[in-house]
Order: C-alpha cells, then structure tokens, then sequence
C-alpha cells in the first residue's frame, strides 16, 4: 500500500494497453516500490515543504489487476476521514508519451480534527509508466500531484489546525491547506530526488496538464 501522509494509495488498476494485444482476463500483481513524498500542508509557512510531511524512502506496494483499456485507482484515507467520495480516479493510455495519464481525479471528504467543519477537495494528477505490458516486473516509474482545498467562504474565519497558513486561491475559489508531489520508483533512486517547491506554485487547471514540473 502507498503510505502518502495521512493518505493510502491502494492502487486497484484495470489496465490495457492499445499498443499491445488486450488481456482476455483480468491479470493481478503485486509491484513493490520506493516512495519519496514532498509535502506542504497549512501548519507550516507556504512556500516550502513541512518536513515532518515529506520523506525520500518507504518500501511499500500495490495491487494492479489488468483488463480492458482505462486504469482505475482508489485513495483510502488514515486517519478515518467523513463523507468520502470520488475516490475511485481514471487513467488512459497515451501513446505517443508511452504513459497511463490520470484523467482528472478529484477526492472529497471531511477531516474536522484537521481542517475544521468544512469540506476539502483533493485534486490529483499524474501517469503511471510500464516497459511494455504492465506487471509486477515491468513498472518504471510514477508520479502523483495532489492539491488540498479547503471549501470555505473568504471570509470564513479558520482555526483549525492545519489551516493557519492557508492560502486564498481565486482560481478555484477556495483556501490551500495543502499540496504534495509523489515519486515512485522500483527503488530508491541515485542520486535520490531534491524537488523543490515550484515557484510560481502551480495550480490543478488545466485539467489536461498531467505532470506540469516534468518529473
């Protein structure tokens, strides 16, 4: 399982490729992997990573089942979230980029230990990459950008927790309270990642844009 903060991936993916022959039946693996996470979360001053969010190495895994040609994910939460919702999320095939891009993948619930009585939108985008047919020995690399909305009015006043250096954003008329970037690999990485907070931040629109820093 990918351990992302107080977040799970559990990767449940129906995969197919359009370049190579379609599975008859459902195919599952187990990939095991290396996680680096770089995180800022509202606790801490916006602008750079809350250390005690990000790491370079955990071993973890994930299940992936292939089928069909779409790839389906599913984010759990830990601690125990409320109201979750939209936490099954989509990838496709792109051929040209020999990459599975997540199509826009949006998460809601409420943590009100953390953000207070109010609901929190978390954006994903990314892709997946396999050499050749996907399986337990073929996975390259992946790559997850998350972005964590508060949706509260302006004016709300916000004093929970993880909301003292949230940030107003007018494009998506709602507050910060967090964002993080997620790197997979088979293994730790040489030299390992240094990826710093991008300036200018960016934000989840367009959709279409996958992987927005080139990781």
């Amino acid at each position: 399982m990918k351990r992302i903060g107080i977040l799970t991936l559990a990767l449940v993916l129906l995969l197919g490729l359009l370049a190579t022959p379609v599975q008859a039946k459902p195919a599952t693996f187990t990939v095991p992997y290396n996680q680096a996470q770089f995180q800022w979360r509202g606790i801490s001053p916006f602008g750079t990573w809350t250390p005690s969010y990000s790491y370079l190495e955990y071993s973890t895994d994930s299940t992936f089942t292939l089928t069909g040609n779409v790839l389906h994910t599913a984010w759990s939460y830990s601690p125990l979230v409320t109201d979750l919702a939209g936490q099954s999320t989509v990838y496709t095939y792109d051929k040209k980029n020999d990459v599975w891009k997540e199509k826009e993948g949006t998460v809601g619930y409420k943590y009100v230990p953390g953000y207070g009585d109010y609901p929190i939108a978390n954006y994903f985008r990314g892709y997946l990459k396999f050499d050749g047919t996907p399986s337990a020995d073929s996975f390259v690399h992946g790559v997850a950008y998350q972005w964590v909305y508060l949706l509260a009015p302006q004016d709300a006043t916000l004093t929970a927790p993880n909301t003292q250096y949230a940030q107003w954003d007018e494009t998506m008329g709602a507050w910060l309270v967090g964002f993080s970037i997620y790197l997979w690999d088979p293994s730790v990485p040489v030299p390992n990642y240094n990826t710093i907070f991008p300036n200018p931040f960016i934000k989840p629109v367009p959709a279409s844009n996958y992987n927005p820093l080139g990781l």
